[in-house]
């Protein structure tokens, strides 16, 4: 069965496309920054951009002269993403990898979410086999919105299956899916189940000096 991640995501490429182009969102100044910096500060030549999206991540990994693949379960961003860029892109989706179906054109020295984990269930498996396709000593780099967002929108703060990923942000989205907000506290609960892997976290400021993302490395020993 679809979930309502991908139909939704389904239905708002074009639109998410055109937000993209247009650089309708402000926070992105200060998070594609952190995330770019993030990634150059790695010792990896070969890259994994898991739910790349129309595939700017990938492309600018690529511009530092990396090998960079981009993988997203929505068909119309990754018909963007080779329209647009040059490079490798394929159709993969959370609940493949979750599955234990090999991640195409690994092993990779880093894999990067960035603003793409919505699940609640099935997380710590996509991670596990993530890490399996990574070599010795490799990444993995997560982007998120940080757990102050739940203060910030007058939320109470515990983990919360949320009803509008879409809500907030520029553009005209319809039928939002609904994605689970992560306290502190919970990421640590996920991360604390993996062996031999060392967990650093990066707090990513606004100009106000309020934190809206967060980088968690997880390094593979």
């Amino acid at each position: 069965m679809k979930s309502d991640i991908i139909s939704s995501w389904e239905k708002n490429a074009s639109e998410w496309i055109k937000v993209i182009q247009d650089n309708q969102i402000p926070s992105r100044k200060f998070t594609n920054k952190a995330i770019l910096e993030t990634v150059a500060s790695l010792d990896c030549k070969k890259l994994a951009d898991i739910g790349c999206g129309e595939g700017w991540l990938t492309h600018e990994i690529s511009k530092m002269g990396r090998q960079a693949i981009g993988f997203d379960a929505i068909e119309d961003l990754i018909v963007e993403a080779k329209k647009k860029h040059l490079g490798n892109y394929h159709v993969l989706t959370f609940e493949d990898i979750i599955e234990g179906k090999p991640i195409p054109n690994a092993p990779f020295d880093a894999a990067v979410f960035n603003f793409c984990l919505y699940l609640e269930e099935g997380l710590q498996e996509l991670l596990e086999n993530t890490l399996k396709s990574i070599s010795d000593n490799g990444f993995i780099i997560i982007q998120t919105l940080h757990p102050f967002f739940l203060i910030q929108n007058e939320l109470p703060y515990k983990s919360q299956w949320l009803s509008d990923a879409w809500k907030g942000l520029p553009g005209n989205f319809e039928d939002g899916h609904s994605w689970f907000a992560r306290t502190f506290e919970n990421w640590l609960d996920v991360l604390g189940r993996f062996k031999s892997v060392k967990i650093n976290f990066q707090e990513v400021l606004n100009k106000d000096e309020k934190p809206i993302s967060l980088i968690i490395k997880i390094e593979k020993q």
